[in-house]
């Protein structure tokens, strides 16, 4: 039987997604002792897939339904299994009550495990059959020009890269180094590089040539692909046997390498017959930390972070099918990589560009443009949107929620963005080895969240403990060395830093069990951690 998910005309703003969200539980409910599948919830519940499994997530991540990653079945969680008890009505036939230190995740799915994982083909070419049309990126120029690249183009230029590239010879494993501005050769370089199962280097636009050569030496990259303006910081490392694209209409002086126009290769060449495939632990992201000249914590991303990567699009962003999503934070930095390049592609949605150097007014003229409804920035750019005032955006401004990672946000900040423009404010903490794992959801709808003053819950898939001196867990309130619990964390997917074993050794000094986060704090009994101290830059992923 269907359940009924219309809420009457008088239904207060939001009923139907709880409505909706009960209909899900209600299926749980009624499912066999072992479970449901999500085609069960479908068919009790008559939503659509994407409907039903972002309600799953979210009821998981509540801890009112749990999942087993093994049988892919929803039962009831932890939170549903305590209500029970206090009414004296548990259920005879229910599972061992989960440990509330490990939520399992969804996005643990089969994809993104094995030793034959098609990258490119869950990035775009899976989303061809109905997607071929719809933008896989919107670009808008400093002057306000826009152009579109859907997925079928990106498809077609990206095979015929790949092509070239493979030519010149780049193989599995090799690393290519990517130095351009936010624009459409920058996604279709990547995702021809992930076609051929090479490594993708960003370089971040504020490099210095000391930085940009250290690190292209580092990593012994086997191509480059840049613009006039970066490509003249690598002259260092550029031999007469490098190759070299660059885009077109850059004029540069001459350089050493075997240079290539980049639209002019990829118009003569056919596209790549088959996609190379990577293995769960096959690197396909290298990057270096953006604090220091030399190359340090040289990061080699797998690609099972996918899971995580689509979990927190997906929970911790909040992006829906009718979401417009705009990530403004630079393509060179952890932030803008995972969640402004690869998340939107990897569930589908397009990636919105704005290039030039960052500024108030375009920021909103971008906003209302094109209507987002769903923003992450960086602290920065949030707090320079703070000093600016919306209304002087030309049109009404669409969002529905704004998240910002990498530092806690003074309260002042929190105010303006909840009540000024009126929407929640998500504020994310994480690390370059993990993605975002924390978070604090600050809902102008809900007055207790304006004054919570922990820094939020763990996302599902990790678990956080506190230790003390000695590396023994401590209990709820003392407060210690924040670290992960990796054999409790599916999701966490770091190992080890790339030439560098005593940054390695500082980041599991009490044995691999323990990742140290390097940062201090305690957990509350509700599971919410308290951040007290900055013991290093890891729990931000950028530095203003």
């Amino acid at each position: 039987m269907t359940a009924s998910l219309d809420p009457d005309s008088t239904s207060p703003k939001g009923a139907q997604s709880l409505s909706r969200a009960v209909a899900v539980l209600r299926a749980v409910a009624d499912a066999p002792s072992h479970g449901a599948r999500l085609a069960d919830l479908m068919a009790s519940t008559g939503l659509a897939k994407p409907t039903t499994h972002r309600l799953a997530a979210t009821l998981v991540h509540e801890g009112l339904l749990a999942y087993d990653p093994a049988t892919r079945l929803y039962t009831l969680g932890a939170f549903c299994l305590s209500l029970g008890r206090r009414a004296g009505t548990r259920p005879a036939e229910t599972a061992t009550e989960p440990d509330a230190a490990s939520v399992p995740s969804l996005y643990q799915r089969p994809e993104y495990r094995g030793d034959a994982i098609p990258l490119a083909h869950l990035l775009c070419d899976r989303h061809l059959p109905g997607k071929r049309s719809h933008p896989a990126m919107i670009h808008e120029s400093v002057s306000g020009q826009t152009s579109e690249l859907s997925f079928g183009r990106l498809a077609d230029y990206s095979s015929r890269f790949a092509r070239v590239l493979a030519t010149i010879g780049i193989r599995k494993g090799d690393c290519v180094a990517v130095m351009l501005p936010k624009g459409v050769e920058l996604i279709i370089a990547a995702l021809a590089i992930w076609r051929v199962g090479a490594v993708y280097m960003p370089l971040f636009s504020t490099y210095s040539a000391s930085a940009v050569n250290a690190r292209l030496d580092s990593s012994g990259v086997k191509a480059i692909v840049a613009d006039r303006v970066l490509v003249e910081r690598a002259r260092k490392y550029i031999k007469p046997s490098t190759p070299v694209f660059l885009v077109e209409g850059d004029h540069i002086n001459r350089i050493e390498g075997r240079v290539t126009q980049f639209w002019s290769s990829i118009y003569e060449a056919e596209p790549l017959a088959e996609a190379a495939t990577y293995a769960a632990d096959d690197p396909f992201l290298m990057t270096y930390s953006t604090k220091t000249v030399e190359p340090r914590y040289g990061l080699f991303t797998p690609v099972r972070a996918l899971a995580a990567i689509e979990q927190y699009m997906r929970l911790g962003l909040d992006v829906r099918d009718e979401d417009v999503f705009w990530n403004m934070t630079d393509q060179g930095w952890e932030y803008g990589i995972f969640y402004g390049l690869v998340g939107p592609l990897l569930i589908g949605s397009s990636i919105l560009f704005c290039d030039g150097p960052y500024d108030v007014s375009q920021g909103y003229r971008v906003l209302s443009k094109f209507r987002v409804t769903n923003l992450t920035a960086a602290p920065s750019q949030i707090k320079a949107w703070w000093r600016g005032d919306p209304t002087t955006a030309s049109h009404q401004l669409a969002l529905r929620v704004v998240t910002v990672g990498g530092e806690p946000l003074p309260r002042d900040i929190i105010a303006w963005v909840t009540q000024k423009l009126g929407v929640p404010l998500i504020n994310q903490y994480g690390h370059r080895e993990t993605g975002m794992i924390i978070g604090m959801k600050h809902d102008p709808q809900d007055p207790r969240s304006l004054n919570r003053v922990s820094v939020g819950q763990v996302a599902p898939g990790f678990s956080l403990v506190v230790l003390d001196d000695n590396g023994a867990e401590l209990g709820v309130g003392t407060e210690g060395i924040l670290a992960i619990h990796v054999p409790r964390s599916p999701l966490f997917w770091f190992r080890a830093y790339r030439k560098d074993e005593a940054a390695t050794k500082a980041r599991f000094r009490f044995g691999s069990a323990y990742y140290i986060i390097g940062d201090t704090g305690h957990m509350d009994a509700d599971g919410c951690v308290h951040y007290s101290g900055q013991a290093s830059h890891a729990i931000s992923m950028h530095k203003d």
